[in-house]
């Protein structure tokens, strides 16, 4: 075991449990068998349930499997099926698609972990219900808010969204309790978003953010919160895993808001492309 995780364990369970003890020896022993299953793969054996797996990684100071499995991943000798999710200047393209495929099954397996169905299904449903969608984002957030900002008004979900963040502030101030606002903000602390979340809420409108870390301005101006996965250890690759996560949380939202409307999003598609193709050349 690499001396990183080895200290971690040590100085976060001086005391081991007997479960505990059980994941510290399958962890050390089975590294490579660690680094490639998912909590609930681990049950049977580890010997344990995935939720005290799952606990037993958060102790270590990790968010969740996905973070942990991540460094995990950079410090063990790998054999020649592995894959180290660091990006290097000599990858050939052939090494950088493999990483870049882990990377999206790591981040998706990392998000199941953090995400609570609770909360979501809460905020699936006020979004439903609600009159009017205002969605705050700016960089690599914006980028997910402008995209789920189209996909909505698409199907018939009235949405504001402006790439002008004092713009963006200025629809805001039009919400009303019958609305919602969506704040994505990987940080929990970009003040553009934060600022029209507290707002908002100081006005009676639901704010359901998508953030990372609980302990933020964000968390504490939002009704409902939606976690992905903090990678503060992934240096080269944590904007690149944030948008990831971030874009499979609006995905989620997205979907189970329009359940119900699905079979008539594919006339909606139709009607879209034919009056598109109007703006097409025939000429040609």
């Amino acid at each position: 075991m690499d001396i990183i995780i080895y200290d971690r364990i040590i100085q976060k369970y001086p005391n081991m449990s007997l479960k505990n003890q059980q994941i510290s020896d399958f962890l050390q022993k089975h590294p490579h068998d660690f680094l490639g299953a998912s909590s609930h793969e681990l049950e049977p054996l580890v010997g344990v349930s995935a939720a005290t797996i799952v606990r037993f990684v958060q102790t270590l100071g990790y968010s969740g499997m996905s973070e942990m499995r991540v460094e995990l991943a950079q410090q063990i000798k790998h054999d020649e099926s592995a894959v180290e999710l660091v990006l290097d200047k000599d990858d050939s393209i052939s090494q950088l698609e493999i990483k870049i495929l882990q990377l999206y099954r790591d981040s998706t397996e990392g998000l199941r972990e953090s995400l609570n169905d609770i909360q979501m299904d809460l905020a699936v449903k006020k979004i439903k219900d609600a009159k009017r969608i205002f969605i705050l984002g700016v960089g690599t957030s914006g980028l997910i808010a402008y995209d789920l900002y189209h996909r909505f008004n698409r199907y018939g979900k009235t949405t504001f969204y402006e790439t002008d963040a004092h713009m963006n502030l200025e629809f805001m101030l039009q919400s009303t309790p019958d609305d919602v606002i969506l704040a994505i903000s990987y940080s929990g602390i970009t003040r553009e978003v934060v600022i029209g979340a507290e707002s908002a809420r100081e006005r009676g409108v639901t704010v359901i953010s998508i953030l990372s870390d609980p302990k933020t301005p964000l968390e504490r101006a939002s009704d409902i919160s939606l976690y992905i996965p903090r990678t503060e250890n992934l240096v080269r690759l944590a904007s690149l895993v944030s948008r990831i996560n971030a874009m499979m949380v609006s995905d989620i939202l997205f979907y189970g808001v329009m359940q119900e409307k699905l079979p008539d999003m594919g006339e909606k598609i139709n009607d879209s492309n034919r009056l598109v193709s109007k703006l097409k050349l025939n000429d040609f």
